[in-house]
């Protein structure tokens, strides 16, 4: 606890051993097969491309979660699925298949453990209504209060009109969309030295919200919520420059945002990944603390070692803000 204040954390991971059972067991008809190595590890091959890092240990072992939530200050996690599972270069029953396994697999960690666990929804965003078909499952019938996507699907931005019945969706049963970068088809040149990760998530994170942006969805679903991990990307630091491109950008590449983009800025939410104060500070001086959230990216190796520790340098109000208050409110807790 912080001030008395219970602490949920917004940006966390888990696939557990019931999701790679059922692939051991139905996954080669949907092609997503598991591949062990010499050393004991085990990458997914999903539709010829491997994970980008294997199943580690922590993702799958829930008595490893709640040891580290209870050391490190966290009643809550928002439980999101492994992004490189998100398959949406799959054939759209195959990657509802994914979801949907993991989506049920989440659900049951909730019902066992309410207290302690939420759950984030993953869908075949490969095809925009059938990505709203399984989130309207995933909420109605099983209880989940967030949808996690990636950045892009392939090479289309999520402006891409197709995805508006999905957006629709999200609108109709008010679920906040946390956009989250996969590691999926990364060339030699980015995955070297860890860049995907250091520098390529940050990237593909500030490509999507100015899509969403420029694109004009917040035009279409106005109330639409929208959380961006690991800070916002580049976002927070470069609105500027992507507002002066809806002005200045030549006309062929111009989109249809039809207001200067501070108008959309009670549509974007952050978590506090930064791994720096100065650029925390930064983040909640330019969007408000009502506007962040606590994430700590567990268990992968980036994660952020003592997320509470990280925030005692906050005002009280901030601290309440971001532990609690912001992410409550958008997962209507």
């Amino acid at each position: 606890m912080l001030d008395h204040i219970p602490c949920l954390d917004i940006h966390a991971h888990h696939v557990g051993e019931r999701v790679v059972e059922r692939i051991r067991l139905e996954g080669a008809g949907y092609g997503v097969i598991l591949q062990n190595n010499d050393q004991g590890q085990t990458r997914i091959d999903i539709g010829g491309r491997l994970t980008g890092m294997p199943l580690i240990p922590t993702l799958l072992n829930e008595a490893a979660r709640l040891h580290w939530m209870d050391q490190n200050g966290i009643d809550i996690q928002l439980l999101s699925g492994w992004m490189d599972l998100a398959a949406y270069h799959l054939e759209p029953k195959a990657g509802q298949w994914l979801s949907r396994i993991q989506n049920e697999a989440l659900a049951e960690l909730v019902v066992k453990q309410p207290d302690r666990y939420k759950a984030a929804a993953m869908v075949p965003l490969q095809l925009g209504s059938l990505a709203a078909e399984e989130l309207r499952y995933a909420v109605t019938q099983l209880g989940h209060r967030a949808v996690q996507i990636g950045a892009r699907v392939e090479e289309e931005g999520l402006d891409d009109p197709s995805l508006d019945p999905f957006w629709a969706a999200c609108v109709e049963l008010d679920v906040p969309v946390i956009i989250h970068p996969a590691d999926l088809n990364v060339p030699p040149r980015i995955r070297r030295l860890f860049l995907q990760i250091l520098v390529g998530n940050p990237s593909e994170t500030t490509y999507a919200a100015a899509a969403l942006l420029l694109g004009g969805v917040f035009d279409r679903f106005p109330t639409l919520r929208v959380l961006l991990v690991h800070g916002g990307g580049c976002v927070p630091y470069q609105f500027g420059r992507i507002d002066r491109g809806r002005l200045a950008a030549p006309a062929f590449a111009k989109g249809p945002v039809m207001h200067p983009l501070n108008h959309y800025a009670k549509n974007l939410f952050y978590d506090s990944i930064l791994h720096d104060d100065l650029a925390l500070n930064y983040l909640i001086e330019r969007v408000g603390a009502q506007q962040v959230a606590l994430g700590t990216d567990y268990p992968f190796p980036l994660q952020e070692p003592n997320a509470l520790a990280r925030i005692q340098q906050l005002t009280k109000e901030q601290r309440e803000a971001l532990c609690w208050k912001t992410g409550a409110a958008l997962l209507k807790l």
